[in-house]
């Protein structure tokens, strides 16, 4: 099996109440590359994200949330499309050989229709909104971050980068839906800020069928 090699491995977290900080301290003290980092920009999952950026150098940076949802198994093969040229790696749920495991069936119909249909249109990945994403540090450093809700900041990365002509590259995943505490994903409230970037990229896609 082969063996990921990283710089750091950052929790952030928002109070120092939160009560995964005894784990991370024991993580910690058996490698000293993890650290817990508090966000000092405001609670919310859009400034822990911005904090992270902030904070991140030059080189791979891979985004994963707390809920051991993701599939991490697909790292190594995230770095080598990261290391031939991809500005953003985004694993997909809804390419072939993708599958998610659960998920309030609402905002997985609405993530799974609005990702298929733009990959089909030529966006370059067909699950945009999917958080578990690298992206070369050097090119998140020159980006202003203009989500104010939450999870729609991996769309309006994903668009920037298209719209900038970068390298985006997709490969298959597995998502599995949390077995134990509750989601902080706010449908209602963050559906429109989601929709602001969606379609900025079907505009782009749009454009770039006409030049």
């Amino acid at each position: 099996e082969e063996q990921l090699q990283y710089d750091s491995l950052r929790f952030i977290y928002d109070m120092d109440s939160d009560t995964s900080l005894p784990f991370i301290a024991q993580l910690s003290a058996e490698d000293s590359r993890i650290k817990a980092d508090k966000n000092e920009l405001g609670r919310g999952v859009v400034n822990a994200m911005r904090w992270g950026f902030m904070h991140a150098k030059p080189g791979p940076v891979i985004v994963m949330m707390g809920d051991n949802s993701d599939k991490l198994s697909i790292v190594p093969e995230m770095l080598k499309m990261w290391e031939s040229g991809a500005v953003i790696v985004s694993p997909s749920r809804y390419m072939p050989g993708g599958i998610q495991h659960g998920g309030p069936w609402l905002k997985t119909l609405m993530s799974k229709a609005a990702g298929k249909f733009i990959g089909l249109l030529g966006f370059p990945t067909n699950d945009p909104t999917n958080n578990f994403k690298l992206y070369d540090g050097k090119w998140l450093a020159s980006q202003k971050i203009e989500s104010l809700g939450g999870f729609e900041i991996a769309l309006e990365l994903c668009y920037k980068a298209y719209a900038g002509g970068e390298k985006i590259s997709q490969l298959p995943t597995e998502w599995f839906d949390r077995t134990a505490g509750e989601s902080n994903f706010k449908l209602l409230s963050w559906l429109p800020k989601y929709l602001k970037w969606y379609f900025l990229a079907l505009r782009e896609v749009f454009y770039e069928k006409m030049r």
